[in-house]
C-alpha cells in the first residue's frame, strides 16, 4: 500500500496540500490567509449562508502525538471555542491512535462534528492514494513517495545511482519549482534533448536531478554520462527507456579542450540520434559563458543550433515567490536554532535577500551550512548571506582562510588534486603517503563532510569529494594564486591522475597562466611523472582502468610544453608498444596520441607514429557490428588520414565502404519483411536510410520499398512512444496570490514551534 513521507514537506507545503486535498473530499474552495496571527485558523470556507468552515494544519512529525494533544489541549482549543465555526476540521502530519483520536475529539467537539474530521497522517496517506492526481502535482511529495522512491532504488541506475538518490533526497527538500522547470520538461518531450545553462549556483544540476527523477519514476533507466558520448553509446538499449545525464558537460571552471577529438561530432551525433528515439532523453547542463566558449572554438558546434535544446536558467525566473520558496526551504530544512529561523520571519530581513540583484540558491545554500558548521553569534546570518550574495568569492574564503587548520586545507588540496570524487581506502593510503596520520585525516573530514566535502557509499565503497562545484571553483584560484600553493599541490601527486588533474585544472599550453611556474618546477615535474607514469589507477567515481593512450598522449603534451625530454621519452616508450593502441578504451584518446606525435617533428616520433597509426586502423577494424561503430570508424580514419604518408588509411576507408553496404542492405531486408520484430532497430534504419540520402550514394537496397519501410518505422515508433503524463502542469507548486504566500510561508518560521 502506497505511503508518504511527509516528513519532506515544509509547513508550508503541508497547507498547501492540505488545501488541494480538502477542496477536493469536500468539494469546496478554501481560503488561505496572509501573515498574521492566525487565530486558529489556516484554511477557511464560507457559505452563501455564512456558516463557516475551519481547517487547522499542524505539520508536528517531529513533536509528535503527546506534544500535538498538549497543544490542542492548552491553546488550540481556546481559539477554536472563541471563533465558534460550524465546523472544525483538524489535519496533522502525525500518526494518530484510536485512543489519541478520542481524547482530541473530546477536547475540540461540539465544532469537530465526529472523529472523521480529524485526519492523522493515516487518512491524508488514504486521501493522497484516492487523489494521486493531488501528489503528482507536488513535486516534492511525488518524488518522495515510498512508490517512487522503491522504482528509483530498484531500477538498473548506471553509474553514481546510489550517490544520486542521496543527493535526490536532500535536493527535494529545498527545491522550489519555477518556469525553468516546465520550460525543459516541455524541450525533453518535444525535442527529447534539453542543455540546462546557467550562472554557477543558479541551479542546473539541481534542476536536472529533479527532471532526471522525473522520467526514472516513469521507469526510464538512468545513465549518468561523466567522461564523453562514448558512455552513452556503449549503454544503449533500444528495448529500454533511457534517460542521459551528462552534467557540467563542457568543464566546471573554465572551456579548455574538455571536449576530446572528434568528441564535438560525436556529441552531436548523440544528441541527433536521441531526438529520433522515442524511448529516449538527455539532460545536458553546462556554464552559458562555457557554452560560447565552446561554440567560439568548435565549428560543428557553432553550426548546431543549440538554441532550440536550451533552457537557459534566468534571474528572471526566480519571482519574488520562487526566491521566498527557495529561502524559505533552506532556511526551514537547516539545523539552525528555531530563534534564528523565526528571525526570518522579519520583512526586514528576506526582502533584501530575495530582492537581491544577485540572487543564487547556492549562496544561500553555503552560506546556511558555513553558519551551521561554525560555532558562536548567529544574528549576523541574514547579513552575511547579502554580503556573500555581493561577493561569492567570500563565501569559502571566510572558512579556509579563518576557520581551518593546516591539515584541513592539505585535505582539499588533496582531493582537488583528483578530477573526480576518490574511495576513502585510496584517500587514507594517499594521506599517509604524505606524511600524516589517520587520526588528522578523521579530525579533517569530521570538520569539512557536509560542508565543504561530501562523502556517498557507492560500487561496495565510500567516496569522498567536493559537496558543490563552488568549492572547486574557489580552490583552483586559491591554489592558482599563489606560487607556494602550486608547489605544495604538486608536492602532494603520487598518482598518475594527479598528474593529469594538476595539468587539465592549470592549464600551461601555448604559454597559459602557469607554463613559467611549472617551468620553474620542470625537474620536481619529471620526477613526479616517472614515479606516477605506471602506477596502478586510483579508484575514482566512477572506475577507469590504467589507460596507456591517455597517459602517452598527456606526457607528450607535458614534454612540449615543459621542452622535457626526460616526459616526452617516457610518452613514446609506451606509444611505442603495440598494445598500448590495441587496448585502447575509445577513439578520441587516441586521436588525440597521434596528433600530439605528428607535431613532434623528431625521428623517433615518426616512426612511432606510423606504427601506431597502423595499430589504430588495426584497432578501429576489429569491431564493425553495428551501424554507430561503422561511423565512429569512418569518422576516426578520416581525421587520421593526413596523418598516413602510405596508403593503409585509404585502404581501410575502402574497405569499410565494402562493409557498411552490407550491413545496410541486410537491415533494409530485415525491414522490409513482414515480421514484427526486426533485428535492427528502427532509430539505426532511419540513420542508414538518411545516410544514403546526405551522401547522395547508390543505396545497396530496392529504393522502391523505400515508402514501405518509412511507414513501418512510424508504426514503430507509434507502438514504442512511452506515454507523458503531465504532473499537473496547471498547477504546478502553489496556487493563491504570490505576494500573500510569501508572508504566509514567512509567518510560519515565527509561529512554528515545532
Amino acid at each position: 500500500m502506497e505511503t508518504f513521507d511527509l516528513s519532506r514537506l515544509t509547513d508550508f507545503d503541508f497547507e498547501a496540500v492540505c488545501k488541494d486535498l480538502l477542496e477536493e473530499e469536500l468539494g469546496m474552495r478554501l481560503e488561505l490567509f496572509a501573515a498574521g496571527a492566525d487565530g486558529g485558523v489556516d484554511l477557511r470556507h464560507l457559505s452563501s449562508a455564512g456558516e463557516s468552515l475551519i481547517v487547522q494544519c499542524k505539520h508536528w512529525h517531529r513533536s509528535g502525538r503527546a506534544k500535538l494533544i498538549e497543544q490542542i489541549e492548552n491553546t488550540e482549543a481556546a481559539k477554536v471555542a472563541k471563533l465558534k465555526p460550524q465546523r472544525y476540521i483538524l489535519a496533522t502530519s502525525v500518526s494518530l491512535t484510536k485512543g489519541a483520536k478520542d481524547k482530541l475529539f473530546e477536547t475540540l467537539k461540539p465544532h469537530v462534528k465526529t472523529p472523521s474530521d480529524i485526519y492523522g497522517k493515516e487518512e491524508i496517506d488514504a486521501l493522497l492514494r484516492k487523489h494521486y492526481h493531488i501528489v503528482r502535482r507536488h513535486l516534492r511529495l511525488w518524488l518522495t513517495s515510498a512508490s517512487v522512491l522503491n522504482a528509483l532504488l530498484a531500477k538498473n541506475v548506471v553509474t553514481r545511482s546510489q550517490a544520486l538518490a542521496q543527493d535526490l533526497d536532500s535536493t527535494l527538500r529545498t527545491y522550489a519549482v519555477n518556469p525553468s522547470y516546465e520550460k525543459s520538461l516541455e524541450l525533453l518531450e518535444g525535442k527529447h534533448v534539453c542543455v540546462v545553462a546557467g550562472i554557477p549556483g543558479i541551479g542546473k544540476t539541481t534542476l536536472s536531478q529533479v527532471l532526471s527523477a522525473h522520467y526514472m519514476a516513469m521507469g526510464y533507466e538512468l545513465v549518468e554520462i561523466s567522461e564523453d558520448s562514448d558512455e552513452a553509446n556503449h549503454l544503449w538499449n533500444d528495448e529500454l527507456d533511457q534517460i542521459y545525464y551528462y552534467d557540467d558537460f563542457l568543464g566546471q571552471t573554465t572551456f579548455d579542450e574538455k571536449l576530446g577529438k572528434n568528441e564535438d561530432s560525436r556529441l552531436l551525433s548523440l544528441m541527433k540520434r536521441v531526438s529520433k528515439s522515442p524511448n529516449k532523453r538527455f539532460i545536458l547542463t553546462t556554464r552559458e559563458y562555457i557554452l560560447a566558449q565552446a561554440r567560439q572554438r568548435y565549428e560543428r558546434l557553432d553550426r548546431h543550433s543549440f538554441d532550440m535544446y536550451t533552457c537557459v536558467i534566468d534571474l528572471a525566473d526566480y519571482t519574488y515567490q520562487a526566491r521566498a520558496s527557495i529561502l524559505y526551504n533552506h532556511v526551514y530544512n537547516s539545523a539552525l536554532p528555531q530563534i534564528v529561523k523565526q528571525s526570518f520571519a522579519d520583512a526586514r530581513v528576506y526582502h533584501p535577500i530575495i530582492r537581491h540583484r544577485n540572487f543564487n540558491p547556492r549562496i544561500i545554500a553555503v552560506t546556511l551550512a558555513e553558519s551551521e558548521l561554525l560555532s558562536g553569534d548567529r544574528e549576523s546570518l541574514a547579513s552575511d548571506i547579502i554580503a556573500n550574495l555581493e561577493d561569492p568569492h567570500r563565501v569559502w574564503d571566510h572558512i579556509v582562510r579563518n576557520q581551518l587548520g593546516e591539515t584541513d586545507v592539505k585535505l582539499l588540496k588533496l582531493i582537488l588534486s583528483f578530477m573526480s570524487d576518490i574511495r576513502l581506502d585510496d584517500l587514507q593510503e594517499l594521506w599517509m603517503e604524505c606524511g600524516e596520520s589517520l587520526r588528522d585525516l578523521r579530525s579533517a573530514l569530521g570538520v569539512l563532510d557536509g560542508t565543504m566535502l561530501k562523502s556517498v557509499h557507492e560500487y561496495g565503497a565510500v567516496h569522498v569529494g567536493f559537496h558543490n562545484p563552488s568549492v572547486r571553483d574557489y580552490l583552483v584560484n586559491y591554489v592558482q594564486s599563489d606560487m607556494g600553493e602550486v608547489i605544495s599541490l604538486i608536492s602532494l601527486i603520487k598518482r598518475y591522475e594527479q598528474l593529469e588533474a594538476l595539468w587539465l585544472v592549470f592549464p600551461a599550453p601555448g604559454g597559459g597562466p602557469m607554463a613559467e611556474t611549472y617551468r620553474k618546477r620542470r625537474e620536481q615535474i619529471e620526477r613526479v611523472a616517472c614515479t606516477v607514469f605506471h602506477a596502478e589507477p586510483v579508484n575514482l567515481r566512477p572506475p577507469r582502468g590504467k589507460d596507456y593512450v591517455r597517459r602517452s598522449w598527456l606526457c607528450m603534451e607535458m614534454g612540449l610544453d615543459l621542452d622535457s625530454e626526460i616526459i616526452r621519452e617516457l610518452a613514446l616508450d609506451a606509444a611505442a608498444d603495440a598494445d598500448t593502441v590495441l587496448n585502447a578504451s575509445g577513439s578520441t584518446d587516441l586521436h588525440a596520441l597521434l596528433q600530439t606525435l605528428a607535431r613532434h617533428k623528431t625521428p623517433r616520433a615518426e616512426e612511432v607514429l606510423f606504427d601506431c597509426i597502423s595499430w589504430a586502423v588495426e584497432w578501429i577494424m576489429g569491431d564493425l557490428s553495428d551501424w554507430n561503430l561503422i561511423e565512429e570508424a569512418e569518422d576516426f580514419l578520416r581525421e587520421i588520414e593526413h596523418y598516413d604518408p602510405g596508403v593503409e588509411v585509404a585502404e581501410a576507408l575502402q574497405r569499410l565502404d565494402s562493409v557498411r553496404d552490407d550491413y545496410a542492405e541486410a537491415a533494409f531486408d530485415d525491414w522490409a519483411q513482414t515480421h514484427r520484430d526486426p533485428v535492427t532497430s528502427g532509430s539505426e534504419m532511419k540513420e542508414v536510410i538518411e545516410y544514403y540520402q546526405a551522401n547522395d550514394s547508390t543505396a545497396p537496397f530496392d529504393m522502391s520499398e523505400y515508402d514501405a519501410v518509412l511507414q513501418r518505422l512510424d508504426e514503430f515508433d507509434a507502438e514504442h512512444q512511452t506515454p507523458f503524463v503531465p504532473p499537473g502542469k496547471q498547477n504546478v507548486g502553489l496556487t493563491w496570490n504570490a505576494a500573500r504566500e510569501v508572508e504566509s510561508m514567512m509567518q510560519t518560521l515565527r509561529e512554528s514551534s515545532d
